[in-house]
């Protein structure tokens, strides 16, 4: 079975200028993803994970073309999407739908809740009467757990919850094959947390969904992903399958993030070391030479100044020069 999506150095670059007192100054690049490639197959989940700043939002947006961006994303018939024109791009948009981080700013307020979730249909099925309208925008509603008489009501009357189940409804309307969640549950209180994401591995696997899991959570990016990438400044640093990745990390980074989880257990928990990152993550303005993470990695050598390191290939990818387990020496 081919990929459903195949994205190949994927980059997103800002020109950022300077005004004011400055106007003659030549614009900087902000490499805001650099790089990145991985493939997606059909029904699959790949989470996307890191500290903020790192780029994960910037490559959802950077695959739906919200962005300028570079690269290759090959959907499943071979077209390229980072090469359509925006008429032609407006074909695929119905098969790759967006959930975003606040529920409530992603609606429009002077909508209501039948309106918003119609709205795809208008758009991209313009041939359907307004009574099959209804009928699908009915039976979607049932399907994310919203009430029938909660039609004609506005976004601000609901929970920030109902709103982020309202975003789900109006992204699978269209039934779409890939459905992008940039960290839907992050403003959301933690037992609403675990009903969004039960919700959408219900809908994964009743749609045969592929989905993108963006979050910086990786305790809740364990409950719903397949394989787990992490992102540093734009770059991949780890990408493995869910089980290997948390149980055998490779890359420092990885084994920090990991450290960091909470335990749901007090024993567990207090006998567990912390990995701690050194200092802040370094503008994108001006990453660091070489290897991006070496400045706040404890197996950082003079080497790792001078060489980016290849992620490459194989089901366990990790771009480090010195990759292995935890050593004493970095939890100490």
């Amino acid at each position: 079975m081919s990929p459903l999506l195949s994205v190949r150095d994927l980059c997103v670059t800002f020109r950022i200028t300077r005004g004011g007192d400055m106007p003659w100054t030549a614009p900087r690049l902000l490499r805001a993803v650099n790089g990145v490639s991985f493939d997606l197959e059909p029904g699959q989940t790949l989470g996307v994970v890191g500290e903020s700043g790192c780029g994960k939002s910037t490559l959802a947006r950077g695959l739906i073309r919200m962005v300028p961006s570079t690269g290759r994303a090959l959907w499943q018939d071979g077209t390229d999407l980072l090469a359509l024109s925006s008429r032609q791009m407006l074909r695929y948009r119905s098969r790759i739908q967006m959930v975003f981080q606040d529920p409530l700013a992603s609606l429009n307020p002077r909508m209501t809740l039948g309106q918003i979730i119609g709205e795809p249909l208008r758009t991209h099925r313009p041939d359907l009467s307004g009574a099959e309208r209804r009928t699908r925008v009915a039976g979607m509603m049932e399907r994310v757990g919203l009430l029938p008489q909660m039609i004609s009501r506005y976004p601000h009357e609901f929970s920030g919850g109902q709103c982020q189940r309202i975003g789900i409804a109006r992204a699978l309307v269209m039934e779409p094959k890939l459905l992008i969640c940039d960290e839907p549950v992050s403003a959301l209180d933690v037992s609403i947390q675990a009903q969004v994401v039960d919700l959408l591995k219900d809908l994964q696997r009743d749609m045969g969904l592929a989905m993108i899991f963006i979050a910086h959570d990786l305790s809740v990016v364990k409950h719903i992903a397949d394989e787990v990438m992490v992102l540093y400044l734009g770059r991949v640093m780890e990408k493995a399958p869910k089980a290997r990745l948390y149980a055998d990390p490779q890359h420092p980074y990885t084994q920090a993030l990991l450290s960091a989880v909470p335990i749901p257990d007090p024993v567990a928990e207090r006998a567990k070391k912390i990995i701690a990152l050194e200092g802040d993550l370094p503008s994108p303005m001006s990453p660091p030479s070489g290897c991006v993470f070496r400045t706040r990695c404890r197996r950082g050598k003079p080497d790792c100044a001078e060489t980016v390191p290849d992620p490459g290939t194989g089901p366990h990818r990790t771009a480090c020069l010195y990759p292995g387990p935890v050593r004493e020496v970095e939890t100490g």
